[in-house]
């Protein structure tokens, strides 16, 4: 899960935070939610106790994905492939609903990550 760190890059510096910090969120379907840290944390978002490091915060994105459960939809005797669980990085959309997909108050996220069964054919 190395790119689950460059991954998280990426998304900050393309939503440029602009010094703004970065909040998370557990939703209840078990997606780790990052969003942009305005003056208080809004609802369902929480401010990291640490400044913005995205090595740390892959740290402990990769032990919360590493304890769910993620279903191997091609773990099957006629598959001819490898599986292996990752993640699956989704921009979290812009609306001003009080809940969209499990994310509270999505006006403030930026990604949702979810572990995904990957699978490489041969």
């Amino acid at each position: 899960m190395e790119q689950l760190e460059a991954a998280i890059k990426f998304a900050c510096e393309m939503c440029e935070l602009d010094g703004m910090g970065v909040t998370y969120q557990i939703t209840k379907n078990g997606k780790y939610c990052l969003g942009k840290g305005y003056a208080k944390s809004e609802n369902g978002w929480s401010k990291f106790p640490f400044d913005f490091d995205a090595h740390i915060i892959a740290e402990i994105i990769k032990q919360f994905l590493d304890k769910q459960e993620c279903e191997d939809l091609y773990a099957h005797d006629w598959s001819d492939g490898d599986s292996e669980k990752g993640f699956l990085m989704k921009a979290i959309p812009s609306v001003f609903s009080d809940e969209e997909d499990g994310v509270l108050s999505p006006f403030y996220g930026i990604v949702s990550i979810e572990p995904y069964m990957n699978f490489y054919a041969k």
